[in-house]
């Protein structure tokens, strides 16, 4: 196959990496995708105008999420394009809205002296990985339910392929959120991360000692005080770790009057497929079902990130074999690689240098500082005993990353797939530009013919389809979020 084909030169790159990293404003955008209908809850129905099938749709009291969408489509902003598999994640998440805001208007709901919807939208959750781990006061804790009026609410689970707007959804819905009439806190958050700042809360509890025995409920409450609207995205479960503590850990936010949406790219059934002591894990998913509502995108066989990521920037993605010295096509794809790394960086004191997290150190090989970009040979990153907490202090340290030499994957090689899986997912949350050296196209990068059950042939679809947008000019444009390096 060949490499993708781009509109822009080395230069006009330069230009968007560096001069877009430099401006300060957010920016955000959507995409939609396909989704399957599911069971609905609302009272009123009406056919669908335009629908040639006659298809059912409910029809809600409030309808903001719907509402938000049509403004899309008709603005034609966003890359938005109609999708009638999505309108029953939709019509799932107004149904979510219209119990809070019925809750709300009676009275019923118990936030209203700690937020009126401003919540806390990050992908590390709140204010960083320890964010408010001892900034939340007992004037936002006393607030905490202990009567629950959302205990009866469902939360809403959706999972599908990648690229089909599940996030895209969940993200119209957390906007909605910031309506007055509904009074409850939200936060919204990577799974991951928010698992690795778990682990880190309860780490420090018991440094601190502010519990003598188990600081899981302290966790918890920390938790809720930051919002009690949970919005998961790329919700996975591969480390023992976290599998073992998840139905306690849920258990005690439902308790305390949580509601969860998650977006998954498997269904409840398949969470943590072929992991270590599973058998411990299985009364999670029933927690999990019993208290969301699953909606099933898997009909849509459109990968949205691709499709408005056609247009490629030359010069994010050389193809080369890193393993085979001396063929034309091989060196051409690493010069490229180098003269864009030298045009970055305009040769201005490249050096090693050392980043610090959790008390150890993350060793980058080549970096300049001043420009904010670094570069890494992906053995070194991957193919050595580094996790989420080092990827995470390398993306929020640099706004580009060049990594070099990735050759194709076997899954006998699943901690490598795994490193970079989670690679992958913390440079995209942190918005970061990465340029490749590669030894294969992105869908030719992971062998998994013939390979079933495994948790990273479905991880992996995801970071292919990462990788595609990473490569577009609508990705590249996009501005860093404030607070990032």
């Amino acid at each position: 196959m060949s490499s993708p084909v781009g509109l822009f030169t080395v230069r006009n790159l330069r230009h968007i990496v560096v001069r877009n990293y430099k401006l300060s404003k957010s920016t955000k955008s959507f995409r939609i995708s396909g989704i399957q209908w599911s069971r609905t809850l609302s009272t009123t129905t009406s056919t669908t105008p335009n629908n040639e099938k006659g298809r059912i749709r409910e029809r809600r009291t409030y309808e903001p999420v719907l509402e938000q969408y049509n403004k899309l489509l008709s603005s034609g902003g966003a890359n938005v394009e109609e999708d009638e598999h999505q309108l029953d994640t939709i019509n799932e998440l107004d149904r979510l809205y219209s119990e809070l805001r019925g809750l709300s208007e009676s009275g019923k709901l118990d936030d209203a002296d700690v937020s009126t919807g401003s919540g806390s939208e990050s992908s590390d959750g709140g204010g960083g990985l320890l964010g408010g781990f001892f900034s939340s006061s007992a004037s936002k804790l006393k607030n905490m339910i202990t009567s629950p009026s959302t205990s009866k609410i469902k939360g809403v689970y959706i999972h599908g392929d990648v690229g089909c707007g599940k996030t895209f959804c969940m993200n119209l819905f957390y906007d909605s959120l910031n309506e007055p009439e509904v009074k409850i806190t939200k936060q919204k958050v990577h799974f991951h991360k928010f698992m690795l700042g778990v682990h880190q809360r309860m780490h420090l509890t018991k440094l601190n000692k502010v519990v003598e025995d188990d600081p899981l409920p302290v966790v918890i409450d920390q938790i809720m005080a930051e919002g009690r609207v949970i919005c998961f995205d790329e919700f996975q479960v591969t480390d023992v770790a976290d599998a073992l503590i998840l139905r306690r850990l849920f258990t005690g936010i439902f308790e305390r009057g949580g509601l969860v949406v998650a977006t998954s790219n498997r269904p409840p059934q398949d969470l943590y497929l072929g992991g270590l002591q599973r058998d411990l894990f299985l009364p999670f998913i029933d927690l999990l079902e019993e208290k969301t509502t699953v909606v099933d995108m898997w009909d849509s066989e459109t990968d949205y990130r691709i499709v408005h990521g056609v247009h490629k920037a030359r010069g994010t993605y050389f193809l080369g074999d890193p393993f085979t010295k001396g063929k034309t096509k091989a060196d051409e794809g690493k010069n490229g690689f180098n003269e864009l790394f030298d045009s970055l960086t305009q040769d201005q004191d490249v050096r090693s240098t050392y980043l610090s997290t959790q008390g150890r150190n993350v060793l980058v090989e080549r970096c300049c500082m001043k420009k904010s970009v670094a570069r890494f040979n992906f053995w070194d990153l991957c193919g050595k005993a580094l996790g989420a907490a080092d990827y995470l202090i390398i993306a929020e340290t640099f706004h580009t990353i060049f990594l070099e030499d990735v050759p194709r994957l076997k899954i006998e090689e699943f901690n490598v797939v795994r490193r970079f899986i989670t690679l992958i997912d913390a440079l995209y949350e942190n918005h970061c530009k990465i340029i490749f050296h590669a030894e294969d196209t992105p869908d030719r990068l992971f062998v998994t013919e013939d390979v079933e059950g495994y948790d990273e042939v479905f991880a992996f679809d995801r970071t292919r389809s990462r990788i595609e947008e990473m490569g577009s000019e609508e990705y590249l444009k996009k501005m860093r979020k404030k607070g990032k390096s």
